[in-house]
């Protein structure tokens, strides 16, 4: 996977279609769901037509995280949220399969299956196109669903700037990214921090719990891992992963960050 790139702000790794870089072979990535999606977050500029990504709209105005004591997501309200995102996550993934492949699972070649090709001529497979589609379905469903459990209290897709020099992190609203898409900027995204659902305080840098949503393609027998981030110069196997990032530039601890993925529900 690429590794962190240093500037004004530090980067995190892009990984996947749209990424900066030399694009990797597509039997590589084509096993998860959520890659296309993920990859045209943190690169929107490079993903277009069937790999292009829907942005929510949110207004919250820029704030900086302090340092700051927050309260923890109470037990009933954390089950009924993870109640929802699971439900919504398996809906998903049945919705698509049976609208794009008659309800069948698919098989690994099948994955891995070139559809068709981003804005740099760089190959989307079936699982990034389904997982693009899968990930907007758990969305709009987990929008509609957690507005009765947490209204006020949830964001999906918030976009983080984090530098851990200061440390500090920025949350960018979405009015911003979506001038910056407009305008042609969409790479000035690049690197930023975008989970699936976060619960909060009523502020996006306020989080109590982070949510990621993860789809495996043709091997559902194994549960889908956290992406690695390498760092530059960092020795094999040593690579933080997204949940490390996550909890560090929103100062969350490791039971506060989770994967959501069909059929195994809530994972560390």
């Amino acid at each position: 996977m690429p590794g962190l790139r240093t500037g004004w702000l530090w980067v995190l790794a892009v990984v996947g279609l749209g990424c900066a870089g030399a694009p990797r072979p597509p039997a590589t990535y084509a096993q998860s769901f959520d890659t296309v999606w993920n990859s045209c977050r943190h690169n929107p500029a490079l993903c277009v037509g069937e790999g292009a990504v829907v942005q929510v709209p949110r207004a919250v105005e820029v704030a900086v995280l302090v340092a700051v004591a927050r309260a923890v997501l109470d037990e009933d309200t954390r089950r009924a949220v993870e109640q929802v995102l699971k439900e919504c996550a398996d809906l998903a993934r049945s919705e698509v399969l049976i609208r794009e492949h008659g309800g069948r699972s698919p098989t690994k070649e099948e994955c891995n299956e070139v559809v068709s090709h981003n804005a740099r001529g760089e190959p989307v497979t079936r699982a990034m196109k389904w997982g693009t589609a899968m990930h907007q379905v758990a969305l709009e469903c987990s929008r509609q669903r957690l507005d009765t459990v947490v209204p006020g209290r949830f964001s999906l897709e918030p976009t983080y700037r984090y530098d851990r020099r200061i440390p500090e992190t920025k949350y960018v609203p979405q009015e911003e990214v979506n001038a910056l898409l407009r305008e042609g900027r969409g790479a000035q995204l690049k690197g930023t921090l975008v989970p699936d659902v976060v619960i909060h305080q009523g502020d996006p840098l306020q989080a109590q719990s982070v949510y990621d949503l993860k789809f495996p393609c043709s091997d559902v027998s194994n549960p889908p891992n956290w992406r690695a981030m390498p760092e530059p110069g960092s020795p094999p196997g040593t690579a933080p992963s997204q949940k490390d990032f996550y909890m560090k530039a929103l100062g969350l601890g490791a039971q506060q960050v989770w994967r959501i993925a069909p059929w195994f529900g809530v994972l560390e």
